[in-house]
């Protein structure tokens, strides 16, 4: 960089980046804006983090019909769900799309988009095996199923959607940098526990060497970390991760080659007996994963399994 450069005035954030570092501030630490020039130092990471989640919201399959009918047309539905009444049963649990059906306006469509996220699980056992004309007892066999389906941010359309994931990506982004400056202070903490402890035995001892060193070794991590939280600090932490964001949250691409029972194939398997499935986790740095694709549900069945659900409900309160 040059002098010119140096003495030139750093570009404006946009409105946008101005209302991300607020956020990103708010949630790590509100002193970072004692420190002089917070905005400049973060307005590269906010924007360098803020486009990042687009691109990965941009990424995430779908949308894909989510229906009853699908789940007998689709091997991707089929495989994500154990039967077709369990789809209904995730639209009337769901609160954001309760919330979102008691919102809709009249001149709204048909149908709408929303995060679809699961876990995923694989089940060891033994099953039949069939290789040409060989059957086989007892082989040992892999099933691949999802847990624990949930629905999020439901938008009118596809893009509004994407949208909604990218500010969501965005603040999860800053919960875990959150967390990890969280487990600071607790070690803070602790440490100031242990050192008054401590300081108090040395004067009840009248000061052994052992106790003393053990004290002054608290007192020298207390200082550390201390200045670790300190405002400047903070904002360097908060940076260096927004400018990384690829750290804490990914999305990695898996391949299933599967038939319909959910039967992972172990080998080479006969064209037709086995779906080949793609999915997409999304890995964030405390190691939760989920699998992610973009919904595509219809409004009335939607309604119709609320109103099954809510009747259910009346019936056994009678």
């Amino acid at each position: 960089m040059g002098l010119l450069d140096w003495l030139s005035p750093s570009p404006v954030p946009s409105p946008e980046t101005v209302a991300r570092i607020g956020r990103a501030i708010d949630a790590i630490e509100p002193r970072i804006r004692l420190v002089g020039g917070y905005e400049r130092r973060l307005a590269p990471a906010v924007e360098r983090a803020g486009a990042y989640c687009a691109a990965l919201a941009e990424r995430i399959p779908g949308p894909v019909t989510i229906s009853r009918g699908a789940f007998a047309a689709d091997p991707l539905v089929h495989a994500l769900f154990g039967s077709a009444e369990d789809i209904g049963t995730m639209f009337a649990t769901s609160q954001c799309v309760r919330d979102h059906l008691a919102g809709l306006p009249e001149t709204a469509g048909s149908h709408c988009c929303a995060l679809l996220g699961m876990r995923r699980r694989e089940k060891a056992g033994f099953g039949v095996a069939v290789t040409g004309d060989v059957l086989r007892q007892d082989e040992p066999q892999r099933t691949l199923y999802f847990a624990d389906h949930t629905l999020a941010e439901p938008a009118a359309d596809v893009a509004a959607a994407r949208r909604r994931l990218a500010g969501a990506m965005f603040q999860g982004l800053l919960q875990s940098i959150a967390f990890h400056v969280d487990e600071v202070r607790r070690e803070m903490a602790g440490l100031r526990q242990d050192s008054a402890i401590e300081g108090a035995r040395v004067r009840a001892l009248d000061g052994p060497e052992a106790h003393t060193r053990h004290l002054d070794d608290l007192r020298r991590r207390l200082r550390a970390t201390a200045d670790a939280l300190s405002p400047a600090s903070l904002l360097e932490t908060l940076a260096d991760s927004l400018a990384e964001p690829e750290r804490h949250l990914s999305l990695e691409p898996l391949r299933y080659a599967v038939d319909r029972a959910g039967i992972i194939a172990a080998g080479p398997a006969a064209a037709g007996t086995v779906d080949s499935l793609e999915f997409a986790e999304l890995c964030s740095r405390d190691q939760r994963r989920w699998i992610v694709v973009l919904a595509s549900i219809d409004h009335a069945e939607a309604r119709e399994a609320l109103v099954r659900l809510d009747a259910a409900r009346r019936y056994m309160l009678l």
